[in-house]
């Protein structure tokens, strides 16, 4: 665990050094950067990644993949228990813990969701970034994480917070943290198979896509936690000055309109 967080942070400090400086772009500051990380993503995602992804849905039975996903959101929610404290919001953080420990005594270790048997309360996700976000870190330039994907500067220091805010990660060594990780990459990435036919097929450059599509799905989630903006000072005079507007188009529509 200690080595694990030991590389998450000084990979985190690299990074932000790295993006120091004055940056040219108002929007996409480091897009430079972002664009030739993107690709770099890409590549390993096409070698492995999907590759790995497609194997495991195909040899691994559904009712086991569906375990797996069971258990992985489980352990999770400890994380939300940790992260909901650190946002002052302690109902949310008892439900978590709630949902925790019922799913660990009576769903096997959270391999069976008894969520409806128990009519527990609903899943409090929760990460870092939004606290930060809370505290005054409310608006931060995209950014692309190698071998993880799009972020931002902000929810970048998160991912490394929200390492250090996952209990069950100090009770496992180092090698089973990793499993987990890893696991939950693998699962993540398979339930994605379906949906990136979005990306390939839409007449547009990808990479604008994604960006646009992370930046809106990213903003709706900071505005579900009371959080009004993500969006760089580009972002404030334009994609998002009209909320209503930006409500009735689509991830595409707003991906053309970048890219124009």
């Amino acid at each position: 665990m200690k080595h694990l967080k030991l590389f998450l942070t000084l990979s985190c400090a690299w990074i932000v050094a790295a993006c120091a400086g004055n940056p040219p772009n108002p929007y996409d500051p480091y897009e430079g950067y972002n664009r030739a990380t993107y690709e770099f993503n890409t590549a390993v995602d096409n070698a492995i990644a999907k590759p790995v992804a497609k194997g495991y849905v195909k040899v691994v039975p559904k009712t086991v993949r569906t375990g797996v996903s069971n258990a992985l959101e489980n352990l999770a929610d400890t994380r939300y228990t940790v992260v909901n404290l650190t946002q002052g919001e302690p109902v949310a953080a008892l439900e978590s813990l709630h949902r925790f420990v019922f799913n660990s005594t009576f769903g096997l270790l959270g391999l069976v969701d008894v969520t409806e048997l128990f009519n527990l309360p609903p899943k409090q996700k929760n990460d870092m970034g939004v606290t930060f976000a809370k505290m005054g870190w409310a608006n931060s330039n995209y950014f692309v994480v190698p071998l993880i994907g799009p972020s931002t500067s902000r929810d970048t220091v998160g991912v490394v917070a929200d390492v250090f805010a996952t209990p069950y990660a100090y009770a496992f060594n180092d090698w089973v943290s990793l499993g987990v990780l890893v696991a939950g990459g693998i699962d993540l990435r398979s339930k994605l198979l379906d949906v990136e036919s979005v990306t390939t097929t839409a007449a547009l450059d990808p990479y604008v896509f994604q960006r646009e599509a992370y930046l809106q799905f990213r903003n709706q989630q900071l505005k579900n936690h009371g959080v009004k903006y993500i969006q760089s000072a580009h972002e404030r005079e334009s994609l998002y000055e009209d909320d209503e507007e930006d409500a009735g188009l689509s991830i595409a529509e707003l991906a053309r309109q970048r890219n124009q």
